[in-house]
C-alpha cells in the first residue's frame, strides 16, 4: 500500500493500545513503525536493474521481523527524542510497545494486494497476495485518517479503534468482492469451455468495484475486465489473451545457467509466473493501464547476444487520463463497451 495508509494504520493501531498520557507517543511511533519496512526500496544496486524490485516486500515484511524492526525503529526514535530533545517521558519500553504495533501493520496490509509479499521469509519464500484491496485506495485511508486525528486530539483510544474497525469493515468488503469476482470469471471460463488452472485478481486502483482478472487455460491467459457494482452481478467486459511463456525455454541462446536466465527466473518469480511477450521484451501480465487490455506497466528486456549481461528493467506505460476516466465510467455505470473483442496473439 502506499506510504500513506501505512502510516495511518500504524497510527490507529498503536492508539488503540494506549492510554490518554501516551496517545501522543503511541501516534508517532505508529506511524514511523507502519512505514518502516518499505525503507527497503533503497535496497539497490548501479548493476544489477531487478535487485530493488528482488528485495522490496522481502525480509522487513515477514511477520518473523516485525519485533526486530520495531526494535530498530524504537532505538531511532529514543535517541531523537530522549538524548537530543530530551523528552524523558518517551521511555524506551513504551516506544519499543507502540513502533511494534505500528510495524505490525504493514507487511499484512502489504499481503492484502496483489504486488506480492514474503510474509513467511524465511521459512517460505511464496510470495502471498490476496487480491482484496489495491496499492492505493483514498476511500479507507482517509476514513481511518479522521479517526487518528479525533483520537489524538480527544486523547481516546476508543476513537482510534472505531477508526480501525472501519477499515477491517473495508478489507472484509474486499474479500467478498474477491469471491464474487471470482465466481463470475469461472462462469465464463465454464461457457467458454476452459479449466482454469490458475487465476489472478486485481481490484483497480481506488476502488473495489471494477477488477482486472487473469486466469491460465493450457498455453494461454485470458483476461477479462470485472465490473462487480453492489447489488447487481457482476459484469464480465470483453476480454483479450495472450500466450504464456515459460521462463526455461525462452530465449534458448541464453543457456540455462547465464545471467540474463536467472534474472528471467527473478522476474518471473516477481510477477507471480505472468509472463508475456509484449514489444520485443518480456511483461508482467498481472497490472496494465485498463482492467482488460493486456498494456502492462513494466517489464524486463533481455540482451540474446550477452548472455552474461543483466536484463534491463523497463517501464513500458502508466495509467493516463484516458484510462482513469474509464476506469471512472465503469464505477458509475456509465462505460459503453465496444463489442469487438480484441485478441491479441502473441506468440513466445
Amino acid at each position: 500500500m502506499d506510504p500513506f495508509t501505512q502510516g495511518v494504520l500504524g497510527a490507529g493501531f498503536s492508539q488503540s493500545f494506549a492510554n490518554k498520557k501516551k496517545m501522543a507517543m503511541a501516534c508517532l511511533a505508529g506511524i514511523a513503525g507502519g512505514m518502516a519496512p518499505d525503507l527497503d526500496i533503497f535496497i539497490t544496486s548501479a548493476t544489477d536493474p531487478l535487485l530493488g524490485i528482488e528485495f522490496h516486500r522481502h525480509f522487513t515484511h515477514s511477520i518473523w521481523f516485525i519485533p526486530f524492526g520495531g526494535l530498530l525503529v524504537a532505538a531511532a526514535m529514543w535517541l531523537v527524542f530522549s538524548r537530543i530533545f530530551k523528552i524523558k517521558e518517551w521511555d524506551f519500553k513504551n516506544l519499543y510497545i507502540y513502533t511494534t504495533l505500528g510495524y505490525a501493520t504493514h507487511a499484512t496490509l502489504d499481503a492484502c494486494t496483489s504486488y506480492g509479499t514474503r510474509l513467511f521469509w524465511p521459512f517460505s519464500n511464496a510470495r502471498v497476495a490476496w487480491d482484496t484491496i489495491a496499492v492505493s485506495d483514498a476511500i479507507p485511508s482517509i476514513v481511518l485518517f479522521i479517526f487518528v486525528i479525533l483520537s489524538y486530539r480527544r486523547r481516546s483510544k476508543t476513537l482510534a479503534r472505531a477508526g480501525m474497525a472501519c477499515f477491517l469493515f473495508y478489507i472484509a468488503l474486499g474479500f467478498w468482492q474477491n469471491a464474487r469476482v471470482t465466481s463470475a470469471i469461472e462462469q465464463i471460463a465454464s461457457s467458454r469451455g476452459h479449466n482454469i488452472e490458475r487465476i489472478k485478481l486485481n481490484p483497480t486502483l481506488g476502488n473495489l468495484i471494477v477488477w482486472r482478472a487473469t486466469y491460465q487455460y493450457k498455453d494461454r491467459y485470458y483476461v477479462n475486465g470485472v465490473i462487480a457494482q453492489p447489488f447487481r452481478s457482476p459484469q464480465i467486459l470483453e476480454g483479450t489473451s495472450v500466450a504464456a511463456i515459460n521462463a526455461e525455454t525462452i530465449y534458448p541462446a541464453l543457456g540455462t545457467d547465464s545471467v540474463g536466465r536467472n534474472d528471467i527466473r527473478r522476474f518471473d518469480y516477481f510477477a507471480q509466473g505472468y509472463l508475456f511477450m509484449h514489444e520485443g521484451a518480456i511483461g508482467d501480465l498481472r497490472y496494465s493501464t485498463e482492467p482488460h487490455k493486456i498494456e502492462p506497466i513494466w517489464g524486463i528486456k533481455v540482451n540474446e547476444d550477452n548472455p552474461n549481461s543483466h536484463a534491463e528493467y523497463i517501464s513500458f506505460r502508466r495509467p493516463n487520463g484516458r484510462a482513469l476516466g474509464e476506469t471512472w465510467d465503469m464505477m458509475m455505470g456509465n462505460y459503453k463497451e465496444n463489442n469487438e473483442t480484441a485478441e491479441e496473439e502473441t506468440a513466445p
